[in-house]
């Protein structure tokens, strides 16, 4: 078995089937495809079991109690015999080939662990975008880091060797998840492969985790980075201005929160005026690093108040 396809699924009786019919078109051969009915109170149950009967590369774990996702992937990443595995959303899904074209580029790159292959994310919003994290080359972690793979740790969008989840699974009951273990798969890795063929569609619905902001959304999203934040500051082969950018990118859930009436949690991180001025990254970076400087430990307070001023 070459390819496990893990497909945890809950409440998506609208999407499941075209969901399932993107996977069906991928042409990978010895692939299999482990749909994991999380104890769906809707049809999704009854759409798993057609699809297994029809096809044989599909089948079905009926969980006997809805755990959510973390458990479902967790159930699927244990039922998986695939050398490779990767994750689908099941109310996403991907463009025809998508699979087979990073399976066959996998097999040109043996020192690849991990591929990593381009997603619209938001699609079917005004704010879809495409991420393509790029043509062929191959890193280490520390290279993912400095090109800000971290701002992109989805589970979907990979395949990954199965060996390098031994021991690793999904948080159980934590929101934003794949920032908690994502990175910690990764960091196993000789190499990542970055990829620009094919396509994942995220799909951005109502109720979605990441489409609600809330105390307790904001809070575990906070959580999350912070975890990886701390982990970074140990990681050998990033300098400080990959550790700016990515405190920054910390920053932002801890403004949210202060918008939200919470407290400041997270550590002071000093970044020079001239590191933040003379730094290579875009311009919007910039003025944030540069706001950084110059308002040292008062930046996030201070953005959290003009954000209020401005929405008020």
């Amino acid at each position: 078995m070459k390819l496990s396809i893990i497909v945890p699924i809950y409440g998506v009786e609208a999407y499941l089937d075209f969901c399932l019919k993107s996977i069906a078109q991928q042409g990978v051969e010895g692939m299999e495809v482990i749909l994991v009915d999380d104890a769906s109170p809707d049809g999704c149950g009854d759409i798993c079991d057609r699809w297994a009967e029809a096809d044989g590369r599909f089948r079905v774990v009926h969980c006997p109690e809805n755990r959510g996702l973390s458990a479902a992937r967790n159930t699927g990443i244990e039922a998986a015999r695939g050398e490779y595995i990767t994750f689908v959303d099941s109310d996403d899904y991907l463009a025809p080939n998508t699979l087979q074209a990073n399976m066959e580029l996998l097999e040109r790159h043996p020192e690849a662990d991990v591929l990593e292959y381009p997603v619209c994310v938001y699609h079917g919003t005004s704010q879809a975008y495409r991420y393509k994290p790029g043509t062929g080359e191959a890193t280490d972690y520390a290279g993912w880091v400095r090109n800000k793979g971290y701002m992109h740790s989805y589970a979907w969008n990979k395949i990954y060797r199965r060996p390098l989840w031994s021991g690793v699974r999904f948080p159980e009951g934590r929101w934003f998840e794949d920032i908690l273990t994502v990175p910690v798969v990764l960091h196993r890795a000789r190499r990542i492969l970055n990829s620009d063929k094919g396509l994942y569609y995220y799909c951005c619905r109502d109720g979605s985790i990441s489409n609600t902001l809330c105390e307790r959304s904001v809070d575990e999203l906070l959580q999350a980075r912070l975890q990886l934040y701390t982990s970074l500051l140990r990681e050998r082969g990033l300098d400080e201005k990959d550790l700016d950018e990515m405190y920054l990118h910390l920053c932002d859930p801890q403004i949210l929160r202060l918008q939200l009436g919470g407290s400041l949690c997270i550590p002071e991180r000093k970044v020079p005026l001239r590191r933040a001025v003379f730094t290579r990254r875009p311009w919007n970076y910039r003025l944030k690093a540069i706001l950084k400087a110059l308002s040292g430990t008062h930046y996030c307070r201070i953005v959290a108040q003009t954000r209020k001023v401005f929405h008020s």
